[in-house]
């Protein structure tokens, strides 16, 4: 079989439009908070959760209970629920003797579960004999009735092995799903597994391919796989060859394909995420897409089956319909049985009937599990109406009702459950929204009479609320929100290392690398650390392969001891096994030519050296420039080499050739080489006008456009865990899953630059001669602030340096006793801050601790506009808060980019907290305690199953309960109606968010003193609530 181009094109197009709803996963450590539903983020959000609930099997609303709780505990606007309930009635008939309103309050406050149950057989007459202690008329179901609800079941767009196994009780889906991950787990190893996969280098569909032929369990299994693979070369053949196999018609190719991606749409999203990743290492070594994936998958999904279907079971869409019609009553039976519907009562004789085969039995067990099964759901379903019905004390009203009016009692009742969960969750939003209208103080700031002592620029993270809001309270600190790369995008090099780290959103791509370098000598030889030091020596023993693994066993055995009993001090300890890190500096400014040239020259030259030591064994007295330039000379063809040199290097002229060849492929000294080289030093740096275009973008955006103070902090964060796969989901989402300390610097380095203050000033932000931009490092999970490269501050700037920590370091304290108390760590709600701020840091080195800090937990605001607008409410960590000034952005270009950035990326955290805490198990990962690290790139749950996507249960939910309240974004703009509508307009994306409901949006103008929301598709107008002047912080209630 081989398909024609054009349908392999259709095919992979089909597959990309098939993987749309299915979202991205990055690897672990750089964990990116995305939404689980972005792919349908053009839906309004009521659709698209109903929709993504259905297709991933999960819970877009938390259970009734749960919102029954925050009203008891005043989070929900009551009158709301009221006046949703109300607006539903109005397109709904009236029932003569029932108050529908008062039932449906009802049925939100006070009761717990789900009454109007889908049900399949029992029908209004039945219930209303159930309810009336009257015999039921017993009415004989047609066959066409069941073979209707079995077509549903098990015909509409499901994987056919699902079917199957509803039909028959196999486990053919969990088999497949088992196989595929372990194809997985093989081929995108990066380096976990001691065993490599043969043939990855040719691609995921060609490695397995090359495997899956020469698998003898395959064929001791039966699943002759190789007879499926003979049909095409390629994935695409193989896809069109399975699906005509299954029967699946080309017009339902692409809801079929979502169905097989949604089943283990972890890896399927890491495989999309992963095929489309730019410069990342191991996707350009070893290649796989999702085509590949796809076509793996229903490979084996057809083998599966096929060995199933040699004892005589269905095993395509065809041969299941064939089954539905000629033995309807035996696969309803099988289906009830298999799908754990089946009454307990009859489940011994279902069984039986089924065991026998024969067709007289299974028709009179059929007629028999009839009439009982439709009478126990007229029972339950009863048995739950008459409960609400005492509840809303309107027994008699019930039972004065007709078949008819029962009918329609519970039609209104089963369409209101539909919608119940939207109008609990916006009038806990309508609740959260009145508060933090309630705090807004739209008056002109004071104007200051000097300048502050310090201005602090923090990330817009909801954990710097508590730090900026402590720091004010402690001195003559101004505080700024900004995006936590500092509006910088940046490719950073880690001393050390050749890899590159993308320090910005991931919807953006940097262009400018910047590599970290050092002046420190390199480490002799000689001066390892004491713990490389005696591995050394295991490595040289005879006895290494009787000890190292005992060694390395105890070395690990104190570190989970002293990690746990004493992290504190045995993190002092065991510091010193490892070397510093030297000072380093940022390599920033663009490269000219001339230094490209030279720093290409020198590199060749240090790798010559190397080699000329390595390969020859001379010592280093003996190696002259004159042989190094000699050797670099003849390795790129300029020259030949000379005879002297040889000679000094006491080879043959064959020899002296052989390593001069040798340099040229091993060592990579060779004109090809060096002109990548020359390229990727091009992107070293910035030049000076795109510096100066980032400060003043960065300064702008926030409004610091005058009275500088004398410290200026780039406060850049991160968070230290120990045992924590997670541990980069607590460090700064804005500069891609890593610490911001970086960005800071970068930024720092960029401001204090003379040239470009001197532009600064000419283009109106006059940066005075005194100001100092200084880094500092924000550890969220021990609140300390720690201020980075002091190396470099001018001298007359070290008298203040002690002020500061002072300030620095109460503010910490004053924070970790807020923040602590939250964790659960036992009794310790009265704490004093030092010792809330060492528990703190104790927590952070505990390996055993499962929470080490509640990250981005409760996350509700997002507030841009000046910080007078929010500075005396106390948020409690649950804000976003992003520095702006209307009044200097005529033409909305700032807000524009805040709101195409950091509000984009703040509403992807704020969805996957929402869907991690209302569905942990399938949006979220569940608990960490069963983690297991899969491939170095992700975790699973035990030793084998999907890629977990989400949060864990331990960042959303405390006992159980959910911890973060499941909100929508709520954003507030500060500045004129018509500036920020004008922003919104002209930002697409943003634009579609809010009118789709994804965003609740309000627009404070301080001019007028109006709150603009947008509700319902149209913006609506209100007043702020007059207050006194506010004097003292307010605080908004857990």
């Amino acid at each position: 079989m081989s398909i024609r181009l054009g349908l392999r094109l259709k095919i992979r197009a089909m597959i990309h439009i098939a993987a749309e709803p299915v979202p991205f996963f990055w690897p672990m450590r750089t964990f990116i908070h995305h939404n689980p539903l972005h792919g349908l983020e053009h839906l309004p959000f009521e659709q698209a959760a109903h929709q993504g609930a259905a297709l991933f099997h999960g819970r877009a609303f938390l259970p009734r209970r749960t919102y029954q709780e925050y009203l008891a505990a005043g989070k929900v606007d009551r009158p709301l629920l009221s006046a949703a309930i109300t607006r539903f009635l109005e397109s709904r008939e009236d029932i003569t003797g029932i108050d529908l309103g008062h039932w449906l309050t009802v049925l939100m406050t006070e009761v717990g579960e789900t009454v109007a149950r889908p049900h399949t057989l029992a029908s209004t007459a039945d219930l209303h004999a159930f309810l009336h202690n009257s015999e039921p008329r017993t009415q004989e179901i047609a066959p066409s009735t069941l073979k209707r609800h079995l077509h549903d079941r098990l015909l509409d767009n499901r994987p056919v092995y699902e079917a199957v196994d509803a039909m028959y009780g196999t486990e053919i889906g969990a088999e497949l799903d088992e196989l595929m991950i372990k194809s997985c787990l093989d081929f995108f190893d990066e380096g976990q597994s001691v065993w490599d996969m043969p043939g990855r280098e040719h691609g995921l569909f060609a490695a397995w391919r090359d495997m899956a032929n020469r698998n003898l369990p395959f064929y001791l299994h039966g699943l002759h796989v190789s007879r499926i693979l003979e049909q095409d070369e390629k994935p695409e053949g193989i896809i069109a060859y399975v699906l005509g196999q299954f029967g699946v018609p080309e017009d339902r190719w692409i809801d079929y394909l979502t169905r097989e991606l949604a089943r283990l749409h972890g890896w399927a999203g890491f495989v999309k995420w992963r095929s489309s990743a730019q410069h990342y290492y191991w996707a350009e070594r070893f290649p796989g897409d999702l085509v590949d994936f796809v076509a793996i998958r229903l490979a084996m999904a057809l083998a599966l089956l096929r060995k199933d279907g040699r004892h005589g079971h269905a095993w395509n869409i065809d041969t299941i319909a064939e089954a539905i019609e000629a033995r309807t009553a035996e696969i309803f039976l099988r289906h009830e049985l298999h799908t754990g519907q089946v009454l307990p009562a009859m489940a011994h004789a279902v069984d039986q009937a089924l065991l026998r085969g024969t067709d007289s039995l299974i028709q009179q067990v059929l007629e028999d599990y009839l009439r009982a099964k439709a009478l126990d759901e007229a029972r339950a379903q009863g048995n739950r109406i008459l409960a609400l019905a005492e509840t809303a004390d309107t027994r008699n009203a019930l039972l004065q009702l007709s078949e008819q009016q029962l009918d329609q009692l519970l039609q209104t009742i089963a369409a209101f459950e539909q919608q119940e969960g939207m109008i609990w969750l916006r009038a806990l939003e309508a609740h959260a929204i009145h508060r933090l209208r309630s705090g807004f103080d739209v008056s002109s700031p004071p104007v200051r009479e000097k300048r502050p002592f310090v201005q602090a620029l923090f990330c817009i993270d909801t954990r710097s609320e508590r730090i900026r809001r402590h720091l004010e309270d402690v001195g003559d600190y101004q505080t700024f929100g900004i995006a936590g790369f500092f509006g910088v995008p940046v490719s950073f090099m880690e001393l050390g290392k050749g890899s590159e780290t993308h320090l910005c959103p991931v919807i953006l791509t940097p262009k400018n690398l910047v590599p970290e370098i050092t002046a420190a000598t390199r480490q002799d030889d000689a001066a390892v650390t004491a713990l490389e030091k005696a591995m050394h020596e295991l490595k040289e023993s005879v006895l290494t392969p009787f000890v190292t693994v005992e060694a390395i066993g105890l070395l690990f055995g104190f570190d989970m001891i002293g990690k746990t009993v004493a992290p504190r001090t045995y993190n002092r300890w065991r510091k010193r096994l490892h070397p510093e890190k030297p000072f380093s500096r940022l390599l920033l400014d663009k490269l000219s030519r001339e230094q490209a040239d030279s720093i290409v020259r020198a590199v060749q030259r240090t790798v010559i050296v190397k080699a000329v030591e390595q390969e020859l064994g001379l010592p280093p007295e003996q190696v002259t420039d004159d042989m190094i330039r000699s050797l670099r000379e003849s390795a790129l063809g300029h020259e030949t080499t000379p005879v002297a040199c040889a000679e000094a290097m006491q080879l043959e002229a064959a020899q002296a050739e052989a390593f001069i060849e040798r340099l040229r492929t091993a060592y990579r000294i060779n004109e090809a080489f060096a002109h990548q080289q020359l390229e990727r030093l091009g992107r070293i740096g910035f030049t000076v006008d795109e510096q100066v275009a980032y400060v003043l973008q960065a300064l702008s955006s926030i409004g610091l456009t005058e009275q500088f103070s004398r410290f200026v902090l780039l406060v850049g964060h991160g968070s230290s865990s120990e045992n924590n796969p997670y541990e980069s989901a607590l460090d700064c989402g804005a500069c891609g899953g890593n610490r911001g300390l970086v960005s800071a610097k970068v930024l720092a380095q960029m401001a204090n630059n003379r040239p470009v203050r001197r532009i600064l000033r000419a283009r109106g932000i006059d940066i005075p001669d005194d100001t100092w931009f200084l880094p500092a490092f924000h550890n969220t999970t021990t609140d300390e602030i720690s201020l980075e490269n002091l190396q470099l501050i001018p001298p007359s700037h070290l008298v203040y340096i002690d002020r500061l920590r002072n300030g620095l370091t109460a503010a910490s304290r004053l924070c970790a006793a807020e923040r602590v108390p939250t964790l659960a760590l036992g009794n310790i709600k009265n704490l004093e801050p030092a010792a809330a701020y060492k528990l703190a840091r104790r927590n952070a080195m505990d390996w055993s601790q499962v929470r080490p800090e509640w990250g981005l937990s409760r996350n509700v605001y997002f507030v841009i506009g000046r910080r007078h607008l929010t500075a005396q409410t106390m948020l409690h960590g649950r804000a976003f808060l992003h520095s702006y000034d209307y009044r200097i952005d005529p033409k909305q270009r700032l807000l524009e980019n805040i709101l195409t950035g950091p509000l984009v990326v703040g509403q992807w955290i704020n969805m996957e907290h929402y869907f991690s805490t209302v569905d942990n198990e399938r949006f979220g990962s569940g608990s960490k305690v069963i983690h297991n690290v899969a491939g170095r790139f992700g975790v699973m749950t035990g030793n084998l199953s999907d890629l977990r996507t989400g949060l864990p249960s331990q960042t959303v939910l405390k006992n159980g309960s959910p911890y973060h309240e499941p909100m929508r974004l709520i954003t507030a703009i500060e500045a004129p109606f018509e500036h920020a509508r004008k922003a919104i307009d002209g930002v697409v994306t943003v634009k579609n968010l809010v009118q789709n409901a994804w965003i609740r949006l309000l627009i404070v103008d301080p001019e007028s003193g109006d709150v603009w929301l947008f509700e319902d598709g149209v913006w609506q107008n209100s007043a702020l609530p007059s207050a006194e002047p506010v004097t003292a912080r307010e605080s908004l209630p857990l």
